[in-house]
């Protein structure tokens, strides 16, 4: 199984970063797990510049990724505890989750999503989200496995 998380983050959260590549490694006898950070200068100006050119330089550098099942995350998308997340993991050999930038995500790219998630109704850092996911992603598989960690 291949997860990745993509992620428009300008700069590594040192201790969320040592954090997500322990889950990563913890998870890696169930998935390959990938952390992948998209960020670039078109990025950075059109946050900038506004809400409606930073959506779409989001759109841009997600879009291409669009493959397998794809999970956005957002603040109104349906509420899963762990044992219904973990479902996600059953019969799905790729799946992709995509974190929105400062301005969230666009309602275009939402709409190709396969499944749109909330990891909480409060709007969070990107950096905790992000190791919100990272912990539910190895928690799920564990579930799955029948693994202790869960218990």
């Amino acid at each position: 199984m291949e997860i990745s998380v993509f992620s428009i983050q300008k700069t590594k959260a040192d201790n969320f970063e040592k954090e997500i590549k322990e889950y990563i490694k913890m998870s890696a006898k169930f998935a390959n797990i990938k952390d992948k950070i998209l960020f670039n200068d078109k990025i950075a100006k059109a946050q900038s510049i506004g809400v409606n050119d930073a959506l779409k330089a989001y759109d841009e550098v997600y879009e291409p990724n669009l493959k397998g099942y794809c999970i956005m995350l957002d603040e109104r998308g349906s509420s899963l505890n762990s044992k219904d997340f973990a479902k996600i993991f059953e019969n799905n050999n790729q799946i992709n989750f995509f974190i929105g930038g400062a301005y969230g995500l666009s309602e275009n790219l939402k709409n190709k999503a396969d499944k749109i998630i909330s990891l909480s109704p409060m709007t969070l850092a990107h950096k905790i989200a992000k190791l919100m996911l990272f912990e539910q992603i190895f928690r799920g598989l564990c579930i799955n496995a029948n693994h202790p960690y869960h218990k």
